[in-house]
């Protein structure tokens, strides 16, 4: 005899089946969905304690402002100051090398055989009128001057013939180029 089973147990089977399926899916999506919350909710209260951290810093640096601008401030000033400072020294070395540049033409020449009717300076020239007793003192005066250590250069500009008090002498003009001696270099150099 043959048995025929009327009862539809494949459609029953694939029906639990599929059943399970949709639970198991389901249950998988709100896991899902439930990690994603506090993953959500974890990202929102960092966000918040961000943008909270983010206030309290520009706020803070709000606070800072002031006193940023007044470092500002006393840069520039002290930049200032330290051109102002260099200005003055420049003018002090400066007004120093002309005074003994003064003094070495004063110890240099000779008040019994040459007389300076005029002396002017601009810049590392020098240049020099007067009148000497003869073309030999002034050739020895020159000389004197080249050795000096203030002067690198002595050129004779002119020489003529003149008369004082019934009297023939020479006049003259001398061109003069200043330098600062070595040892006025050692000086300047350990003064800063």
């Amino acid at each position: 005899m043959i048995r025929i089973n009327l009862l539809p147990v494949r459609q029953i089977k694939q029906r639990i089946r599929l059943r399970n399926e949709v639970i198991v899916f389901s249950l998988a999506l709100l896991l899902l969905l439930g990690v994603l919350s506090i993953v959500a909710g974890m990202m929102s209260q960092k966000i918040s304690t961000m943008q909270q951290t983010i206030t309290r810093l520009n706020n803070k640096k709000k606070s800072y402002t002031p006193i940023l601008n007044k470092i500002k401030k006393l840069e520039r000033d002290k930049k200032a100051l330290e051109a102002k400072i260099e200005v003055i020294k420049k003018l002090k070395k400066k007004s120093q090398i002309t005074v003994r540049v003064l003094d070495e033409i004063a110890t240099i020449t000779p008040s019994n055989r040459v007389w300076l009717k005029r002396l002017k300076q601009s810049g590392t020239t020098v240049n020099l009128d007067g009148t000497a007793l003869d073309n030999r003192t002034i050739a020895q005066y020159m000389k004197s001057l080249k050795k000096s250590p203030f002067f690198s250069n002595a050129v004779l500009g002119s020489s003529s013939q003149t008369t004082v008090a019934n009297k023939k002498l020479k006049s003259f003009t001398l061109t003069l180029t200043t330098q600062v001696p070595e040892t006025a270099k050692v000086e300047q150099g350990k003064s800063k």
